[in-house]
């Protein structure tokens, strides 16, 4: 199917697929949490993530340019702060509520995009950020507003520290648009999980300590390494080869939906009309970016 379609439609089918995996990762990850410390989930994430994320069949071919792995490196230490911070901070969230503050990374991106990258997303970007702004606003309760507002510790250290993550996994993204279309998508993935797996290993020895998992605590982690760090970085990547970095973020709007669905189905949260209502704003902004795309008098050279 998505061999017969344009370039940018392909594009955006990844990114909705890589939200949707995103979306698990807030589910699978908290339920890791219950069973580990951060450090040793986030290890174990990895190292399942390291041999799920084999390139079989793919040549490494890696890139030439000293400019490229400096953005890879970008990547690496932004993904390894935002990870760790992130993790520590859901330890004092339910999984909605982190997928919620995690969407503090959006307008970072959106900075990222018209000022850093200069790209040109068009005059209907614009009331498609305020859509998708509105949809999160309105998916979210007056308790989770309070505590976003609020300042103590618990609950509201971990927000704080879910939206510092924001900052890191912005930069990640930065890095990874910049050396998308120069790397394979499964050689990118299987090579910086390979990078990031050792920064793990040692910090969850030098904070924990050898620690015996659990089976559970082995599956879940298993769980997310397969729809976090492999196919949403893989989804991810063949994204950012093909539509804008602005265009990519307000997908991601997407996560929260996401989060709620996978919470729903291993019984965790029941939505309310308000999600489903907010829920809606975000799909339309998103269907509304798509068939702009379709609209515009240049379309036969952006949709190729």
């Amino acid at each position: 199917m998505l061999l017969s379609m344009s370039n940018r439609a392909k594009g955006y089918y990844c990114i909705l697929f890589g939200t949707f995996c995103v979306g698990a990762v807030s589910v699978t990850s908290k339920n890791a949490l219950s069973h580990m410390s951060p450090l040793w989930f986030l290890t174990w994430m990895y190292f399942f993530s390291t041999f799920l994320s084999f390139p079989f069949g793919k040549k490494f071919e890696l890139p030439s340019e000293k400019r490229d792995w400096w953005y890879f490196a970008l990547h690496i230490g932004g993904i390894v702060f935002g990870w760790f911070v992130s993790i520590s901070g859901l330890q004092y969230l339910d999984a909605p509520t982190a997928a919620f503050v995690s969407r503090f990374e959006f307008p970072i991106l959106m900075m990222i995009s018209m000022l850093f990258l200069q790209e040109r997303l068009g005059k209907i970007i614009y009331p498609v950020i305020l859509m998708s702004i509105f949809g999160v606003v309105v998916m979210t309760d007056e308790g989770i507003l309070k505590d976003v507002l609020a300042v103590n510790l618990g609950k509201n250290w971990g927000i704080f520290l879910v939206m510092l993550s924001a900052f890191g996994f912005a930069l990640g993204e930065l890095g990874t648009k910049t050396i998308a279309g120069k790397i394979d998508s499964r050689v990118f993935t299987f090579v910086r999980n390979m990078i990031i797996l050792p920064f793990f290993i040692a910090m969850a020895f030098f904070v924990d300590g050898w620690v015996v998992p659990t089976k559970e605590g082995l599956f879940w982690a298993a769980a997310c390494a397969l729809v976090g760090p492999v196919l949403a970085r893989i989804f991810y990547m063949e994204a950012l080869k093909r539509i804008p970095l602005g265009h990519a973020t307000i997908f991601t709007q997407l996560e929260p939906i996401h989060s709620l669905f996978f919470a729903f189905i291993l019984g965790m949260e029941l939505p309310d009309g308000r999600e489903f209502l907010g829920g809606a704003f975000i799909l339309l902004s998103c269907l509304i970016l798509v068939v702009s795309q379709y609209l515009r008098p240049d379309r036969r050279k952006i949709l190729v």
